[in-house]
């Protein structure tokens, strides 16, 4: 066994000794000497907290150092008892028995050498509670990674066209995915959702990715053309077809979308009798302008969109079950802003960061009003997202955005801050409860919805999980 020079200190032997037991009791460690005879000759204040109760069970005190390695029988004896005679190393998890619950501990066996002349073995046991806390925890996070990734890929996977689409949230992956699907047939496509969540960013994608990208992408509002006049803005109309019209006539929007495809947005605001023209245009494939006799065959995709239910629009007879069926070959879905929570703050940066190509001073959302963005339900979705941003950034002086230009609805369900909420900030309690409550709702997204698969990612109990449902107001 190598030597080497002790160590030097300024200070009687006895003293020297306190000074090195003290440091001992203070590691988080459990440490324990053994003379080669098998005699207890040290141990720390953790290795007797740790093990006390076991010495009591073979009669001895907590403070005996005269136990013997031989006169006891803990799970590890036999162990320490073997490198003690072999004078080996061991560096190893080794089950520890010091609680109900049995854990896995980083152990560590040296033998001591005292003026070259074998003495014994130092066993150095490593509080490992919070290594297993953090192996949990980074097992956890592995799984959310690799979902992550998963959903990236996914998004790269996407056709080039649907990179303008904001949103990485598993709703809105799987509505794009569906719509990369259907994009390249020509079957007609009815976009379904709220306003303002975006359909017609998805309706541009769709046009960009299919067969019909030659051609130009016509849209319409049904809703804001008047109704004596739609009929012409539709189909067209010949020179001195009535008072007013354009000496040349007009070609219609369906005429204006030939070879490319035709943008119905608020179809659920035509007209009983302009149902029935459309409907005759999409089965004929052709229109005929007005104060025309030839017909004009078509060839052109339909997409259509309404924030209307039109299936209980064809049963209160508001709109015609032939057409709803001719125009909504593919339905598609598009979720509101409050079911896709995960992307609030993506699209709010989107748009911050297009504000901030205009601006000298870049800015950027505080802690607080990133939170404030993602509590609040969005009824307006996108288009509300977009206006409030841009208020903020307009609003704002400095570099952060902060809670002071706040639109009075987000503001509302904020707390009012006073001293103690200013402090909050440092709570660990509270941070952790933030971190557990964003960490569920990430994981119920990733899931869909599945609760079960939730509780095996979360690595919790179903009644704990329930429990965290009620509290963070998830039900």
């Amino acid at each position: 066994m190598p030597t080497r020079n002790a160590p030097v200190f300024d200070l009687p032997c006895t003293d020297a000794l306190t000074l090195f037991t003290s440091i001992l009791d203070r590691m988080d460690a459990k440490v324990l000497i053994i003379r080669k005879d098998g005699r207890f000759l040290y141990y720390n204040e953790q290795y007797i907290n740790y093990y006390g109760k076991q010495f009591a069970e073979f009669g001895m005190a907590g403070d005996d150092t005269y136990i013997n390695i031989y006169d006891i029988d803990f799970k590890d004896t036999a162990i320490l008892a073997k490198y003690l005679k072999s004078e080996e190393k061991l560096e190893k998890w080794l089950n520890s028995p010091g609680s109900e619950k049995e854990r896995n501990v980083f152990t560590d066996i040296h033998p001591l050498y005292l003026q070259n002349e074998y003495f014994g073995i130092v066993v150095i046991e490593y509080n490992t509670e919070e290594f297993e806390r953090m192996h949990a925890e980074l097992s956890y996070y592995k799984i959310l990674s690799r979902d992550l990734r998963r959903q990236l890929n996914e998004r790269e996977a996407l056709p080039p066209a649907f990179d303008a689409v904001v949103g990485e949230s598993s709703q809105m992956l799987k509505m794009l995915k569906m719509c990369a699907h259907v994009a390249p047939t020509m079957s007609s496509i009815c976009l379904l959702g709220e306003s303002g969540t975006g359909k017609e960013v998805i309706a541009d994608a769709i046009h960009a990715s299919s067969s019909q990208t030659e051609g130009p992408i016509v849209k319409v509002n049904c809703a804001a053309i008047p109704e004596t006049l739609i009929e012409s803005e539709m189909f067209g109309y010949e020179k001195g077809a009535f008072t007013g019209a354009n000496p040349h006539g007009s070609a219609g929007k369906f005429e204006l979308a030939n070879g490319g495809t035709l943008f119905l947005d608020e179809i659920g605001e035509l007209p009983l009798a302009m149902q029935a023209k459309l409907l005759r245009a999409l089965q004929d494939k052709s229109i005929t302008r007005i104060g025309g006799s030839k017909p004009i065959q078509l060839n052109f995709r339909l997409i259509t969109a309404t924030n209307r239910n039109l299936e209980e629009m064809v049963k209160e007879g508001t709109f015609r079950e032939d057409l709803y069926y001719r125009i909504c070959v593919i339905p598609i879905h598009l979720p509101p802003l409050r079911e896709r929570k995960d992307d609030i703050l993506l699209l709010a940066n989107e748009f911050l960061a297009t504000l901030n190509d205009r601006k000298v001073q870049k800015q950027h959302f505080s802690v607080d009003v990133q939170n404030a963005l993602v509590a609040y339900d969005w009824p307006g979705n996108i288009r509300e997202l977009r206006n409030c941003v841009e208020r903020m950034s307009i609003l704002s002086m400095g570099e952060e955005i902060g809670t002071d230009v706040l639109p009075t609805q987000l503001a509302g369900g904020m707390q009012p801050e006073t001293d103690t909420d200013s402090r909050g900030q440092y709570n660990l309690h509270k941070i952790l409860e933030k971190a557990e409550d964003d960490t569920i709702r990430t994981v119920l997204s990733l899931t869909e919805g599945n609760r079960s698969k939730a509780i095996e990612m979360l690595g919790i109990s179903k009644r704990n999980f329930y429990i965290k449902l009620e509290k963070y107001g998830l039900k």
